[in-house]
């Protein structure tokens, strides 16, 4: 039920993100409501990190299985149910979704307003061609899939990240535009189910947020599990032959074709600012679309905040979620806050993992530091001997002067729960010296990390 001019707080989006706002301002008392327009749970749970990292873990059983004779176990040929993989990921998301719906719908402060939001004026806000005004407005948009400006692309039948979870049957092969997390997550998912998958990177690398070495050694894992990777791609055309849709790669003077049964545009992420009609309100963008804020999340206009992706930034959940408290903190507790110069660790959930934290080796060297780098090879040590997973490495970025820590990085199996010891290591200016003092129960895939920082 829609109550006009009636709210201490509205919340534009039912993310992460703006949950955290939302669920803070009404335990405080404060009548809040909770506009959206598709499902509460945002990107995360309905079409992000929860289903992907449930079908990433039926490829990882698969591939086990595939494996087992090297421990002694013998199994049959194992067969994939992509019927039931489907299945079980939609339980997974329907589960967690509905326990938001719960956690709102028993909240007497809290009122959820379904439809699309679009700006009135400053704290007015229509929504289904009602208008509801409130004290205070925190924009939580988020944002969606961002579609490459190539010819044919919108003529030719495409998945995103969100419609490849929702496909009927696997696809023989698969064309991906992009080299990024994205990329990379769903072309190992696909590959190890028997697809034949091929990457198209505009770039001269994978993943170029990660350090180099990291991006050559997890190029290196995905050709030898049969993926083609193709870096320097200018993919000029998109379009159809029969039942293929094929790619047009122009560049250096070449031109070649790539075909395969269906297409996944990897691309990146779009803020969804360009829908909320955010001039009437006084909130400015940037040219990207990103809403402008500050360090405690102002947009310029009066009792008006902005947090998640539709800010910019590392597009991560655990990001938005921190942006979500932090804002809370300071609305309701009247805390300050600066976001600036926060710890945002990252992980690619592929497989072995990758996960940073902190500065890059590359950042210190444009910044003229002096530092210390220390690897530790997997392959080396004992845990990662017994499991199997010898690929990957830890990289420790460490000044030369004091030993403090300043950065992380590990390509390896387990690396994105490994980083957490490192997060906090950084964060309370931990050195070399106390990573090596620190006692790691042997053996542990933990204890790699003090073997790094000996090394």
């Amino acid at each position: 039920m829609i109550l006009p001019g009636k709210y201490d707080l509205i919340v534009i989006g039912g993310g992460t993100a703006g949950s955290s706002v939302m669920h803070k301002a009404a335990a405080k008392g404060w009548k809040t409501a909770i506009i959206e327009a598709d499902s509460l749970g945002g990107t995360c749970v309905n079409v992000g990190c929860i289903p992907s990292k449930a079908l990433i873990k039926s490829a990882r059983v698969l591939r086990q299985v595939q494996d087992a004779a090297e421990f002694g176990v013998h199994t049959g040929t194992p067969r994939v149910d992509w019927d039931y993989i489907i299945k079980r990921k939609d339980q997974l998301v329907g589960a967690m979704r509905d326990g938001g719906y719960r956690g709102v719908q028993k909240n007497k402060n809290i009122t959820l307003i379904e439809g699309e939001a679009s700006f009135a004026g400053p704290g007015r806000i229509v929504v289904n061609g009602q208008t509801v005004s409130a004290q205070r407005v925190v924009i939580a948009a988020g944002a969606r899939p961002a579609l490459p400006r190539v010819k044919g692309l919108e003529e030719t039948a495409f998945l995103t990240s969100t419609t490849i979870m929702e496909l009927e049957k696997l696809p023989e092969s698969l064309l991906i535009i992009g080299g990024g997390i994205i990329a990379l997550e769903f072309s190992q998912l696909f590959a190890r189910l028997g697809v034949e998958v091929t990457i198209l990177q505009q770039n001269d690398r994978l993943v170029p947020q990660v350090e180099e070495d990291i991006a050559a050694a997890v190029e290196k894992i995905l050709k030898n599990e049969g993926i083609k990777v193709v870096t320097g791609a200018r993919v000029a055309a998109i379009g159809r032959e029969g039942s293929s849709i094929y790619a047009l790669e122009d560049s250096s003077g070449r031109k070649l074709y790539y075909r395969a049964e269906k297409l996944l545009v990897a691309a990146g992420r779009t803020p969804n600012s360009d829908r909320l009609n955010l001039e009437t309100a006084g909130v400015k963008v940037d040219d990207q679309g990103y809403i402008k804020v500050d360090s405690a999340f102002r947009t310029g206009a009066e009792n008006t905040w902005a947090v998640g992706d539709i800010i910019g930034g590392p597009m991560f959940t655990h990001k938005a979620w921190h942006d979500g408290f932090l804002l809370a903190g300071h609305l309701v507790e009247g805390e300050e806050i600066n976001s600036e110069g926060r710890l945002v660790p990252f992980a690619i959930f592929t497989d072995p993992e990758i996960a940073g934290v902190g500065l890059a080796e590359r950042e210190a060297a444009a910044a003229g530091l002096e530092i210390s780098i220390q690897r530790y090879n997997f392959s080396d040590h004992g845990r990662s001997m017994v499991d199997g997973k010898l690929e990957g490495f830890i990289k420790l970025i460490s000044s030369k002067s004091s030993g403090k820590l300043l950065g992380a990085h590990i390509i390896g199996s387990e690396a994105a729960e490994l980083l957490h010891e490192l997060i906090a290591a950084i964060r309370f200016g931990a050195t070399l010296n106390d990573l090596q003092d620190m006692m790691h129960i042997h053996p542990t895939l933990a204890e790699a990390v003090n073997s790094a920082s000996m090394n």
